[in-house]
């Protein structure tokens, strides 16, 4: 029994059961609005689901998927997350196999920042500053493997912590997996895990450095033959070292566009002003942890060895938030395809600030406690409005379209009307992809073309390429000319051209928003 209850209060730590109830709920509470819709106003979304169906049901023929694609599974640095998902699907779904991951990511980052917390000795409350940030603009945008790789860096960076207090080898090769499995979910995340596993192993005799830092080789080496084998990897490279002659140029925000655009990188992403608000109210408790947390306690004793070393620690892993403030300056903000770059560091510089703020004490550390429950309850209570106003308001007849084609067909996208009222981002633009995602067949737009897919089309059924930023630029498409290779056509928005010449197209079905069109002269 006394055992026990020693296992308890190790599991509670040393915030103790109040905190761990409010944080579990407020953690719970930070994935509700993901439940609450099947449609959400994310960006990417589609494109995710559809590409977890063309691996999943690749070779089943009720999809129609092999005849039109094929895996590239070495050129992408997604298979984590895709492989993940290509696994869930088989008892939950595609649509509930990436929900999952995505409640993992939002839910695994409070948890992981807890971890890290925990093993650097400080304050675990302080966890609770990743709540009011669950809502990002990377989440509504669907930037799903880079949020995942966040809470694995974190607990990466956790057990690289524990490694440096006491090698086991245990340890060594659960970083040695984690670090590895990071790479293969982001590129971004993992260098920041990459850069503070390593600062965090030095020190304590070179033989126990050198075992240490060896745990980095096996993703150390996945990496270097991404950057050299794969198209994405190679671009990639190209744009970090801004080769001048290497193709396309990299473009660039000038320090005061970057400070302005910064906000809307991190949590302002719906319409209105409440999040905006949010997002400063959680600035000011930034501010109010460094003002009320950096004053010393009286009577403080002299650190033990242990604390010494935690302390110390501490003050390593304090360069990675300022290192990523550098970076949002300095990197570009996109290079061809790879889009975005610099925005991908504001969010994790608060991050990375979380671990190394002075936690106030005693009842400063109450209010700032209980002050971000409030902001993040706020937080979840305005990101669940909206999303369930975007499907009841915006989604509209989306099934029934679907619904329309049948299973394993051609279709083409023109979302002319791209924008919710709810979201700041082009909520619609990928909403073509739900049609490959339930029932297969070949889609575009698509990110099959982009190097970082895990699959592409075959070259012998293939549709035609189409120019950068097509998928933007509906009014410009000639039905006649540019969709010969598509049977159906999905519109959101007035039909415009694509209804003027009953000869070329019938409409199969028409609603408020959404129509489908089948061009009568297709050839398979």
């Amino acid at each position: 029994m006394k055992r026990a209850a020693e296992s308890l209060r190790r599991l509670a730590g040393r915030a103790g059961w109040p905190f761990e109830l409010v944080f579990l709920a407020l953690v719970a509470g930070s994935i509700v609005p993901l439940w609450l819709v099947r449609h959400p106003p994310i960006e990417d979304l589609p494109q995710h689901l559809a590409a977890i169906r063309v691996l999943h049901s690749l070779h089943d023929p009720a999809f129609g998927l092999a005849p039109y694609f094929e895996l590239t599974l070495s050129r992408t640095q997604y298979l984590a997350y895709y492989l993940a998902a290509d696994l869930l699907a088989y008892p939950l779904g595609v649509v509930h196999a990436n929900l999952v991951l995505v409640t993992a990511a939002v839910a695994g980052t409070p948890l992981a920042l807890r971890a890290l917390l925990r093993a650097l000795g400080r304050d675990e409350k302080l966890a609770l500053f990743a709540l009011p940030l669950a809502y990002n603009a990377h989440l509504i945008l669907g930037f799903f493997n880079f949020l995942a790789a966040i809470p694995l860096a974190f607990f990466g960076l956790a057990l690289a912590v524990r490694l440096r207090e006491r090698f086991t080898r245990t340890r060594a090769l659960a970083l040695a997996a984690l670090t590895f499995v990071t790479f293969y979910t982001h590129v971004v995340p993992f260098a920041f895990l990459g850069l503070g596993a390593a600062l965090v192993a030095l020190g304590g005799g070179l033989r126990g450095t050198v075992l240490r830092l060896a745990t980095l080789v096996p993703a150390g080496v996945a990496g270097l033959v991404w950057a050299k084998r794969s198209p994405a990897g190679q671009a990639t490279t190209t744009a970090a070292l801004g080769q001048p002659d290497a193709g396309p140029q990299p473009t660039f925000a000038s320090a005061s566009e970057a400070l302005r655009d910064l906000p809307g990188w991190v949590t302002e992403v719906f319409a209105g002003e409440r999040d905006a608000q949010l997002f400063v109210a959680t600035l000011a408790l930034f501010v109010f942890a460094v003002g009320l947390g950096a004053r010393p306690a009286a009577g403080d004793s002299a650190p033990s060895s242990e604390d010494a070393l935690r302390g110390a620690l501490t003050r390593r892993l304090a360069l990675l938030s300022p290192l990523a403030l550098v970076l949002y300056v300095v990197t570009p903000t996109g290079y061809d395809w790879i889009w975005p770059i610099s925005a991908r560091f504001p969010l994790l510089a608060l991050l990375f600030a979380i671990p190394v703020l002075p936690a106030p004490r005693r009842f400063a550390g109450v209010v700032l406690a209980a002050a971000l429950s409030v902001v993040s309850v706020l937080g979840f209570v305005e990101a669940g409005e909206r999303f369930t106003a975007f499907e009841r308001d915006e989604v509209g007849e989306l099934d029934e379209a679907i619904a329309a084609i049948p299973r394993a067909r051609r279709v083409a996208g023109l979302i002319f009307d791209k924008h919710s009222q709810h979201s700041k981002f082009a909520a619609f633009l990928h909403f073509v992809a739900w049609y490959q995602a339930e029932k297969g067949g070949a889609v575009m737009f698509t990110f099959a073309d982009f190097p970082q897919s895990p699959f592409r089309f075959r070259d012998d059924r293939r549709p035609p390429r189409v120019e950068p930023r097509w998928e933007w630029m509906p009014e410009r498409v000639d039905p006649r000319r540019d969709l010969a290779w598509y049977e159906y056509v999905l519109v959101r928005g007035p039909a415009g051209r694509l209804g003027a010449d009953r000869t070329l197209y019938e409409p199969v079905f028409r609603g408020p928003r959404w129509s489908v069109w089948r061009r009568l002269d297709f050839r398979p």
